[in-house]
C-alpha cells in the first residue's frame, strides 16, 4: 500500500512538472503579414557536444525578407532548417554572423547546403578554428556575396528597417598572446546592431561581455536604447551589467541557452520593468511588433519566468 502511495505521489509530481507544457505549449513558428517577426529559437545539444546550442535568430521583414543571425552549434543545423521550412523560408536574404564561435556559426555550411542566401555579414576577426574555417569555406563555395561589417556601418532590411552597426570598432587590435585564451576577446568582437522600425526597436550583440558593453555606454548612451533586445553571451552574468540594463532600458528581453545561467542577470532586468524570456523554459520565442511600438510576445511554452 505505502509503495503504491509512493508511485502515485511521484506519477503526481511528474504531471505538475509537464503540466504547464502539456496546456499552454503553442505553434509560434507562423508570420504576421505586415509587421517585422522575431524567432528566437530553441535549439538543443545532446550530451556529447563540446559545446552549448548557442544562438539562431530568425528575422522576416514585414515585406517578407528574411534575416537569419547567426546558425547555432553544429548539431542545430537540422533545427534551424526544420524552422526556416515552417515558416516557409526558400531564400535567405541575408545571413549575419555575429562572431566566429562553434554555437554561433556552427551549423552555417548546413544552412548554405539547404538554402540560397543573398548576402552574408560578418566582422573581420581573424580566428583559426575549424568551423571558422567551414565558414568561410562554405561562403567561397557557394559564391556568396559576403560584406565585411564595423561600427558606423548600416544596411538596409527591407523598405521599412534600417539597421546600425555598433560594434566592433576597426582595426580591430588583437593581444600579444592571441589567439590564446581569447574566448572574451572574440566575443567582445560580436557585431552589435540595431533595428530601427519606425519608432520601434530591437538589438543583437551576440556575446558582448561586461567591459564592452562599458564602452559602448560610455560612448553612445541613450542611443542604445532598445525595446527588444537578445540577452548578451546567453543571459549570462559575464555580460548585461546593471549598467547596461539601465541604459538599454528594454521592455522584452529573450536569453538564448540550454540552462537558467543567471538568476541575478533575469532579477535585474525584471527589476527594470522588462519581460525576460528564456529559451530553455519557455522553447522558441516569437515577437511580433509594428513600427509604434506595439508588441505581441509569443512562447512555446509558459514558464514561471514571465
Amino acid at each position: 500500500m505505502k509503495r503504491n502511495l509512493r508511485c502515485m505521489a511521484l506519477l503526481l509530481a511528474i504531471i505538475l512538472l509537464l503540466l504547464p507544457t502539456l496546456l499552454f505549449s503553442q505553434d509560434v513558428l507562423t508570420r504576421e503579414k505586415g509587421k517585422l517577426n522575431i524567432y528566437f529559437l530553441d535549439l538543443g545539444v545532446d550530451e556529447f557536444a563540446t559545446d552549448k546550442s548557442g544562438d539562431a535568430t530568425i528575422l522576416i521583414a514585414p515585406e517578407g525578407e528574411v534575416m537569419l543571425i547567426d546558425s547555432g552549434h553544429p548539431q542545430c543545423g537540422s533545427q534551424v532548417i526544420e524552422a526556416l521550412n515552417k515558416l516557409g523560408v526558400d531564400h535567405i536574404d541575408y545571413f549575419v554572423a555575429s562572431h566566429p564561435h562553434i554555437d554561433h556559426i556552427g551549423a552555417f555550411p548546413q544552412i548554405a547546403e539547404a538554402f540560397s542566401i543573398g548576402k552574408v555579414y560578418r566582422s573581420s576577426i581573424v580566428y583559426n578554428s575549424s568551423h571558422q574555417a567551414n565558414f568561410l569555406h562554405s561562403i567561397q563555395e557557394k559564391n556568396l556575396d559576403a560584406e565585411i561589417l564595423s561600427e558606423g556601418d548600416s544596411f538596409s532590411f527591407g523598405s521599412a528597417i534600417e539597421i546600425k552597426i555598433y560594434n566592433p570598432s576597426e582595426p580591430i587590435n588583437y593581444p600579444k598572446n592571441y589567439p590564446d585564451n581569447c574566448t572574451s576577446f572574440i566575443n567582445n568582437q560580436s557585431l552589435a546592431m540595431r533595428l530601427s522600425y519606425g519608432k520601434s526597436s530591437a538589438w543583437f550583440s551576440g556575446d558582448l561581455y561586461l567591459v564592452q558593453e562599458r564602452e559602448l555606454v560610455l560612448k553612445y548612451g541613450d542611443e542604445l536604447q532598445s525595446d527588444v533586445i537578445k540577452a548578451n553571451h546567453h543571459g549570462g552574468k559575464t555580460s548585461n551589467s546593471l549598467r547596461w540594463i539601465k541604459t538599454i532600458q528594454p521592455e522584452i528581453v529573450v536569453a538564448m541557452h540550454d540552462t537558467l545561467d543567471s538568476m541575478s542577470v533575469y532579477t535585474n532586468y525584471k527589476k527594470y520593468g522588462a519581460e525576460y524570456h528564456l529559451t530553455y523554459l519557455n522553447g522558441t520565442v516569437r515577437v511580433v511588433m509594428d513600427d509604434k511600438k506595439n508588441y505581441t510576445v509569443t512562447d512555446t511554452t509558459q514558464s514561471w519566468m514571465n
